[in-house]
């Protein structure tokens, strides 16, 4: 959206209808006010780069409001006291303001994150003033949407290089999204489209591996992941709810006991080369970002690493299993993935259990953790203290001009399901989304009898089970791990 040029001011009103605004954490609340008579408003569903690594969201969702009110009392809610450039005492929130662009400044929550406010500034006239100035809310921090707002269109695909979530996302009700390549009205993108393939393709320089990289705006968390390898296997988790719904599917299925390592692609294959990626819904999801569809993709923590090729780390902590396939990769001498001879140097001198810089935490229930930039708000990873060694990491912050938005070659999206359809705020966009999935399926598997997402049978197979492991000689078992990887 980069200034959100397509957005105007809604027309006057002489009845105004208000919704209550409010973050995950409730630090936050405030009511948004739409013209009764234009409702429901409608807006533009954003793909440019600044929305997407601003917010860690596939697409933005933002949406005009006349007036901004108290939660609890018919007075003005201030943003701020100084025109979105700081934190004001005279703020009535707690917000943290990031301009994205010389007229647009956005506002996430300083606790959890959740980006609730976007507000064009204007732009200058000759005299200094400010003209054309606007704010909108964030359409999935809206107590309720339906007959409220409803998304009419996509803009900036061209900045996906791959249709991105409109490919996914191709109508809600009875209603097709238009796919403008810039602002609307201006040419309209086909349903596939891709570009050029010389602007996507693109190994970053410097890599000794094939890597995948991922930013947020500012470009304070940058990171990137390696292919699966043997240590990919590692972790034991139990389905997620894309595979299995959670309020309809007995307990002892989803705890995985046969240990199937579902999060890698194709499933069951002796070398998976991708990683299981979808969408969700569930309320932690749309009220820690404020959106109403977080795009995840499932990666095991030792596949992750910062920009010195150092793995990631979410968690203080003395010793974990990472460290001791580390030192059994030292003693053996071979170099990790992705890492430089100096970076291998230095890692073994670094502190264990130091967490990645820039990153704000936040509990979003008893032992989940939401990961977020500090600065920008980015939503960046989300992991659970029972599972701490499979990340869900934003998909929105892929480097597109590597393999597109989507990172098709890298990503294996669920298209059967979006996750906690049930919770979502606004059942027709899941509806719609949901519809676009199945049919992406059907045009990606023709000729094909099922998808590898339908089913998964649950077997007993050749892995050994975590809590097998926990019993043997550990450092036996890592130097195996690491046998496999010089191997490969």
């Amino acid at each position: 959206m980069s200034g959100s040029p397509s957005s105007t001011p809604p027309p006057p009103s002489s009845k105004t209808t208000y919704v209550k605004v409010a973050c995950h954490c409730g630090l936050n609340e405030f009511r948004a006010g739409f013209p009764t008579d234009a409702l429901p408003i409608s807006n533009d569903l954003c793909h440019c780069s600044a929305c997407r690594h601003s917010s860690g969201q596939m697409a933005v969702y933002h949406v005009n409001v006349v007036s901004l009110l108290c939660a609890d009392a018919d007075e003005p809610f201030h943003v701020d006291g100084s025109d979105g450039q700081c934190i004001s005492p005279n703020g009535d929130g707690d917000l943290i303001p990031y301009r994205t662009s010389e007229n647009g400044v956005r506002y996430s929550c300083s606790a959890c994150s959740a980006q609730l406010i976007f507000h064009s500034i204007g732009k200058l006239t000759e005299g200094g003033e400010r003209e054309g100035a606007y704010w909108c809310v964030a359409a999935g921090a809206l107590e309720r949407t339906e007959g409220i707002v409803q998304p009419g269109y996509h803009i900036y695909i061209e900045d996906t290089l791959d249709g991105g979530l409109a490919d996914h996302l191709k109508s809600i009700g009875h209603l097709k999204l238009p796919r403008y390549r810039l602002q609307p009205g201006s040419e309209v993108l086909p349903l596939g489209w891709k570009a050029p393939h010389d602007q996507t393709k693109k190994q970053p320089e410097g890599d000794d591996i094939e890597t995948l990289h991922f930013a947020c705006h500012c470009k304070t968390l940058r990171f990137k992941i390696t292919r699966p390898n043997a240590q990919s296997t590692l972790p034991h988790a139990a389905f997620p709810d894309l595979l299995y719904p959670y309020d309809i599917t007995h307990l002892a299925k989803l705890r995985n006991s046969g240990d199937v390592k579902w999060w890698l692609r194709p499933l069951n294959a002796s070398e998976p080369t991708k990683y299981f990626a979808g969408h969700c819904a569930c309320t932690y999801c749309r009220l820690t970002s404020g959106f109403e569809i977080q795009s995840w993709v499932y990666v095991p923590r030792g596949n992750i690493l910062d920009m010195d090729g150092q793995p990631l780390t979410l968690q203080e902590a003395e010793e974990d299993e990472l460290s001791e396939v580390q030192e059994a990769m030292k003693k053996l001498g071979v170099a990790r993935p992705g890492a430089s001879s100096e970076s291998q140097t230095e890692a073994a001198a670094a502190p264990l259990g130091t967490r990645m810089p820039g990153l704000r935490q936040y509990i979003s229930s008893p032992g989940r953790y939401r990961e977020s930039c500090h600065k920008c708000g980015a939503t960046a990873f989300a992991w659970q203290a029972g599972r701490p060694d499979l990340i869900c990491v934003a998909v929105a912050l892929v480097d597109e001009t590597q393999d597109g938005a989507r990172a098709e070659s890298w990503l294996d999206w669920c298209l059967t399901r979006v996750g906690f359809t049930e919770q979502a705020v606004s059942p027709m966009t899941v509806e719609g989304l949901t519809a676009g999935l199945r049919a992406a399926k059907e045009e990606k598997e023709l000729g094909k009898s099922v998808d590898d997402t339908t089913t998964i049978v649950v077997t007993t197979d050749s892995s050994t089970p975590v809590d097998t492991i926990a019993e043997k000689d550990r450092t036996s078992v890592v130097l195996s791990l690491v046998e496999e990887v010089v191997k490969a």
